[in-house]
């Protein structure tokens, strides 16, 4: 469960007790906690699930639409154990999107998933000096008939090469590079990350 699923509840309750407040007001409150609009910041703190990208564009359309410089970069701040796949796909298409720039900011950690998202950013890629990074195969439960099975290990497959390219584009080397470290996990320390050209700058 997101932060903002979390928060619902209280988002419910004071629509009700506010019966001259509006829906978006309330709305607008709740993502105060998520999002800061003095600094364009817009945290990614949890888990990727299947709420993650509504959440993701949800906050990004109320700080674009909120704060006083429209033109100048978001700052996407990320703390996060990775998760899904096609949520973190989407999050990339959607930042790739964006008129204006998205610096991607590592502070703790960015694995699997996050790290992509990290490498992903079309501003400055940065990262703190004590971070972590990590990068690992695309996983998937199969279970089922023979046929959906070679469908699915198929379908992973395309996605991995589908990642391993995003990084050779955004990094120092090329897909079979990836797709040979990443056959476990592998783990980065900011100065690492710096050298193989997923992050641009240590702060």
């Amino acid at each position: 469960m997101s932060i903002y699923d979390e928060k619902s509840k209280e988002v419910t309750q004071e629509v009700e007790e506010k019966s001259n407040g509006s829906l978006y007001e309330a709305l607008h409150n709740q993502l105060a906690t998520l999002v800061d609009y003095n600094d364009s910041i817009i945290f990614l703190n949890d888990e990727i699930t299947d709420h993650t990208l509504t959440d993701l564009i949800i906050r990004m359309r109320s700080l674009l639409q909120n704060r006083e410089d429209k033109t100048a970069p978001v700052n996407l701040m990320i703390n996060s154990p990775g998760g899904d796949v096609h949520e973190m796909l989407g999050i990339i298409d959607y930042i790739e999107s964006l008129e204006v720039k998205v610096n991607t900011i590592c502070r703790g950690k960015a694995f699997s998933a996050a790290a992509v998202i990290l490498t992903c950013g079309t501003g400055v890629r940065m990262i703190s000096r004590n971070s972590t990074l990590m990068f690992h195969q695309a996983s998937s439960m199969i279970s089922g008939k023979l046929t959906d099975v070679s469908n699915t290990v198929d379908f992973v497959r395309k996605v991995e090469n589908d990642i391993y390219n995003i990084l050779a584009g955004k990094s120092k080397h090329d897909m079979d590079w990836w797709k040979n470290q990443m056959r476990s996990d592998l783990y980065l320390t900011a100065d690492k990350a710096l050298e193989l050209g997923v992050v641009d700058q240590i702060i």
